[in-house]
């Protein structure tokens, strides 16, 4: 009888960020092997950002990389398949987007190729990848996080099949087996054997094939870092007649035609983040730049459609510094060195770009008598954003796509604050306010109960050692359009500022906080508090941390919604820290599961982009965010982590100094769908420019680039940018229901539908386009 085959995928994962004095060394040895190893075929699992920067530091790099794919080509593969190796649902929709077009294009540019099977190392991996990466070229996909210490997908009884994602779009894919391996803070048994036998580990990959012998072909895949010792594996399988190295090019042609569906949802998606870690300065630094590149590029389009030029080269600059921040050492090993670097990098393009695209619009515009301001609404939605302008308030209602001038005279609005019964009335709301915090918050229109934290709370820590709860005093100061109730105090020994801000008739809450550290410990530590003996799970249990408390008035029936890269989804389940182990103690225990001390099953950790929303039949309220992502839910209490500072496996940071967060509070009524409060989050996060009219010398009195008009369906633009001679305009339809869009914009004409490089897909006649439900898609509107 024929050996059966087992086939191995072994890929160095590194790059520039962590690991760029462990690169050249590496690729010397792999010079070695190639000689000393025949059978060896390994790949680069290096993010593409490694080649534009080693291009400016040490092209040494780049070059020994060129001639090793070029010497060894069929031996020597390229496994650069993301920009900035992100934790991909903890980025926005369009940096999702950006991380796999510039790999592909920096790719090529270095290298003439770029991988066709799309795989990566740590949690790079979300229910509109198989879209995502179809839309970029690839063939197929490795649908495993090899390393799982922050994320995970599901499993499947099968060796091939089409992974089918949120829209439906079928991309072939090896998964990750049933008991191959799932749960944070750990990896797949087989990566585990290619990185760290036999010196770590008794298992081989004999083992391997005796646990999985029912999946043909068989793969064990390896994509881990390049500083583990393989040679002693790599030795030992040379002599193996029945194993065989691949590469990721090798996959379609082993696997042929996928028959199985391999069918995810959402959820099937698992990711956990230390919410909180290094005074989340390194999230909400992340959120900034994303935000201010898509800002900048929308921004050149408009000036682009009226006449100016496109500024392409610093909008990539912009993209890749912030792209190189989304990396996962970057966030999960809190490297500030870096993040103090890409992120301001990143901004200072963007600002750039904003800044001269704005004096380019201004230009065109006739200067209005009156005080007024010159506002761009760059949404395919209308929007309705009280902004802070030239030291006050002012408000802007425009329609999708609009520029037009604003006056600065923002009416009046009934405001009323009793100090003395601690009673804030808004147009909209009434807060009972205390020391320890808020007490209440009614909804005055609708006669209900928002909020009730019974006789008052703001935040909670563990500091020191100590259950710690906030107290202080409240002031409230009041305009005639808004009002800021801050309170200022103490949780233990931090000192804090606390800003809720109402403006004028919006029913949104925006909140500030400030707090100023010195070295206190903040969250609790998973030894001393008798839970594990492991730092891994540091940072990851919410309970413990800075957090700001709500206890919501909702009725049975809750449900928990948020949205996720391209995808709003309902979430009912428990987030675990830890799932199941494949191995303790280096006993494989497949079966077993974790015992409930170390599960924390006590409280869900929900994750959202720009929002999560807690809803019953009849009313919820939405918690949006401006770069930390997460929220601990228990029952109707939601609790948002702001600062960690304790033990932690990837590099405790102890914090010192002042650090900020910034977050929005939405309460509404069922009649608010998904759909639209995500628009509303979105609007929050990415609001409307505004100028000086002052700026203003043209003749133009307003200018409406819209002129799309949709039938059935949510399909909202994600971004807008220059590129070849035109203008690029992605959309996604966020809704269960197909769509029909008609486009019909003033500056020109909707041409073609491309991929996301940017090649051509179909003609685009008569303007119209239809949508599949969570279907993206890219246009070309030519000038």
């Amino acid at each position: 009888m024929k050996e059966k085959k087992l086939y191995i995928l072994t890929y160095d994962h590194g790059g520039y960020v962590l690991w760029k004095d462990e690169v050249k060394p590496r690729l010397k040895q792999i010079y070695e092997w190639m000689e000393k190893y025949p059978k060896l075929k390994i790949g680069l699992d290096y993010e593409s950002f490694t080649f534009d920067e080693f291009s400016r530091c040490d092209s040494e790099i780049v070059e020994m990389v060129a001639d090793l794919l070029k010497k060894y080509p069929d031996r020597v593969g390229l496994g650069a398949t993301t920009y900035g190796q992100p934790l991909s649902l903890t980025i926005s929709e369009e940096s999702n987007a950006r991380q796999l077009i510039y790999a592909v294009r920096t790719n090529m540019r270095y290298f003439g190729k770029t991988p066709n099977v799309y795989a990566i190392s740590e949690y790079a991996l979300n229910n509109q990848t198989p879209q995502l990466a179809k839309l970029c070229g690839y063939d197929a996909a490795i649908m495993r996080s090899h390393v799982m210490g922050y994320g995970y997908p599901r499993t499947f009884d099968c060796a091939w099949g089409n992974w089918i994602g949120k829209d439906k779009t079928a991309l072939p894919s090896v998964p990750t087996y049933d008991k191959q391996g799932r749960g944070f803070n750990c990896c797949t048994v087989d990566n585990w054997i290619l990185s760290r036998w036999p010196r770590d580990t008794r298992y081989s990959l004999e083992d391997f094939e005796q646990m999985f012998s029912k999946y043909e072909p068989l793969l064990a895949s390896r994509y881990d870092d390049l500083t583990q010792e393989i040679e002693p594996i790599t030795a030992y399988t040379e002599d193996k007649d029945n194993y065989e190295y691949v590469l990721l090019e090798d996959i379609p042609e082993i696997y042929g035609e996928a028959k199985e569906e391999l069918i995810t949802d959402d959820n099937d998606f698992h990711v956990q983040m230390p919410w909180g870690y290094c005074g989340n300065e390194i999230f909400n630094g992340v959120r900034k730049a994303e935000v201010e590149a898509v800002q900048a590029e929308k921004l050149n389009a408009l000036a682009v459609m009226l006449g100016d030029k496109a500024q392409s080269e610093k909008i990539d600059d912009a993209w890749k510094y912030a792209l190189a921040a989304q990396h996962h050492d970057v966030t999960i090993c809190g490297l500030l060195d870096l993040s103090r670097r890409f992120i301001p990098e990143s901004l200072n393009a963007s600002d750039k770009v904003k800044s001269e695209s704005l004096k380019a619009i201004a230009s065109h515009f006739e200067k209005e008598d009156g005080d007024t301001a010159l506002a761009v609404n760059a949404h395919s939605f209308a929007v309705d954003e009280w902004l802070e302008f030239e030291g006050e308030k002012i408000n802007v209602k425009l329609n999708p796509f609009t520029v037009k001038t604003v006056s600065k005279n923002s009416g009046a609005y009934n405001y009323s604050w009793d100090a003395e019964s601690g009673e804030l009335t808004t147009p909209n709301y009434r807060l009972k306010l205390t020391d320890s915090g808020i007490v209440y918050i009614d909804d005055i229109k609708e006669n209900r109960r928002i909020l009730d934290n019974c006789s008052g709370e703001l935040f909670s820590a563990y500091i020191d050692e100590k259950n710690c709860v906030s107290k202080g005093e409240w002031s409230v100061e009041i305009s005639s359009c808004c009002a800021k109730a801050v309170q200022v105090g103490k949780i233990g020994t931090i000192a804090y500022r606390f800003e809720m801000e109402f403006n004028g008739d919006s029913e949104r809450i925006d909140c500030k906080t400030r707090f100023e550290l010195h070295g206190e410990h903040v969250g609790r530590n998973d030894e001393k508090a008798g839970l594990q003996k492991s730092l891994t799970v540091n940072g990851h249990i919410h309970e413990g941390k800075l957090c700001f408390n709500m206890n919501l008035c909702l009725d049975s029936g809750r449900r928990m919604v948020r949205d996720l890269p391209y995808s709003i989804s309902e979430w009912s389940g428990d987030i675990r820290v830890t799932e199941d182990y494949w191995y303790k103690d280096d006993l494989i225990i497949i079966d077993e599961k974790v015992s409930p001390e170390e599960s924390f099953n006590s409280e869900t950790f929900l994750n959202g982009i720009y929002w999560i929303c807690l809803r019953d039949e009849k009313k919820g309220l939405a918690v949006m965010n401006r770069g930390c992502m997460g929220s601990s839910v228990k029952g109707n209490r939601v609790s948002i982590p702001l600062l960690y500072a304790n033990d932690y496996l990837c590099g405790t940071k102890m914090l010192d100094g002042v650090y900020e967060d910034e977050f929005a509070l939405l309460p509404f009524e069922s009649s608010l769908g998904d759909a639209d409060l995500h628009r509303k989050a979105v609007s929050y996060a990415y609001q409307p420019a505004v100028v000086s009219a002052e700026n203003c010398t043209g003749s133009l009195k307003e200018f409406s680039a819209a002129g799309f008009k949709t039938v059935g369906g949510e399909v909202v633009l994600t971004t807008l940018y220059p590129e070849n001679g035109g203008i690029m305009a992605r959309f996604c339809n966020y809704s269960d229901d197909k769509s029909e869009v008609e486009f019909n914009p003033a500056f020109g004409s909707v041409t073609a539908e491309t991929d996301l490089l940017g090649n051509e897909i179909s003609k685009v006649t008569g303007g119209k386009l239809e949508f599949r439900p969570w279907e993206i898609k890219t246009v070309f509107i030519e000038k």
